[in-house]
């Protein structure tokens, strides 16, 4: 999956957080794209099994939920090295953290966990989904994956 589709992920994720289903006017918005662009992509999630739309209305399958939860666990485990490890300052940890979430193949992530010995948070308090189990993400804010 690439880097593009992976975010359309986490952004329905995250407005769906706040409600049941998200339309494709504010995925274009949180993602400063066009309509078509939203369009374009909802029709790829739909034929991956990612998501359901109907009636303009979008919202994650159940293994689209687990994709976004992985992405999101990946996410906070960069964040966790780079700041735990690393030393590097919050801010540049969530930077980095954007990008080496979607290069991190599922090896590396589970080496990564590994060497971190199983964190189940991240050092902003948000939940690695990989190390808790049945714990809701309480954390639904812009900055935070």
């Amino acid at each position: 999956m690439n880097s593009s589709r992976e975010d359309y992920i986490i952004a329905i994720y995250r407005l769906t957080k706040k409600a049941d289903f998200v339309n494709s006017v504010t995925i274009a918005k949180k993602l400063g794209v066009s309509r078509a662009s939203v369009s374009e992509m909802v029709k790829k999630l739909c034929d991956d099994k990612l998501i359901n739309f109907e009636q303009n209305r979008i919202s994650l399958t159940e293994a689209g939920m687990t994709k976004a939860r992985n992405i999101i666990s990946c996410h906070r485990l960069w964040e966790y090295f780079l700041t735990e490890i690393l030393g590097m300052s919050s801010d540049e940890a969530h930077e980095q953290a954007d990008l080496l979430e979607h290069v991190t193949g599922e090896n590396l992530k589970d080496a990564l966990n590994e060497y971190l010995n199983y964190p189940e948070q991240s050092p902003r308090g948000n939940v690695i989904w990989d190390n808790v189990e049945n714990m809701e993400d309480e954390d639904i804010s812009e900055n935070n994956p």
